[in-house]
């Protein structure tokens, strides 16, 4: 395909994680161009799930490379961005996340690696204001799920008290949905309490 002044070879679509997801959204609400957010959003991962190859080599491309890209293309590639979502978990122990803990089995587990069993299971569970601030803070639903996995979810089976950082990036876009429809609302509550 030809982007610009390059002759790009072929193009291959990482899979992206709830983390990056979450990122990506934040970018795309920060820009000014496309008009519409899913045209942003669109472009944003356009850039950064996507890399791009020349003889064999990664290139970069930027967002204004990324509007030079002909359209069967550019329509192959967006076809392609949400292939690879992962399957979604479910809540397996129902609680309100504050007088009971939430336990949530993940549709995708974490590897650990090291001969160690994966991450099936997070808990969630708040008791005071200040465990989930920076979740009550967020600026929309995604973020509040991403800072919500990030404070409170405690994987089950192992010593670990919280997610570590590589495995946030581990999560995959449909448990991240999932739990921000299932589990985010009952830490929210409603304007009503």
């Amino acid at each position: 395909m030809q982007l610009g002044d390059k002759l790009i070879d072929g193009a291959s679509i990482k899979p992206l994680s709830f983390q990056n997801f979450a990122d990506c959204i934040a970018e795309a609400q920060n820009m000014r161009q496309p008009k519409t957010f899913e045209g942003r959003l669109r472009r944003v991962r356009m850039v950064k799930q996507v890399a791009y190859h020349v003889n064999g080599s990664t290139v970069p491309v930027t967002m204004e490379d990324v509007l030079k890209l002909p359209i069967p293309d550019a329509r192959k590639i967006a076809a392609k961005l949400d292939a690879d979502e992962g399957k979604a978990g479910k809540i397996i122990r129902g609680g309100d996340g504050i007088d009971q803990a939430i336990t949530y089995e993940l549709g995708t587990p974490i590897p650990t690696g090291q001969g160690k069993p994966p991450i099936i299971e997070l808990e969630f569970h708040a008791r005071t204001y200040g465990d989930i601030e920076d979740v009550m803070a967020a600026p929309d639903a995604i973020q509040q799920t991403a800072m919500l996995i990030a404070t409170i979810a405690k994987p089950l089976g192992s010593s670990l008290t919280l997610l570590p950082s590589w495995a946030l990036n581990l999560i995959t876009i449909a448990d991240g949905v999932t739990i921000s429809r299932d589990v985010l609302p009952r830490f929210l509550g409603s304007p009503d309490e």
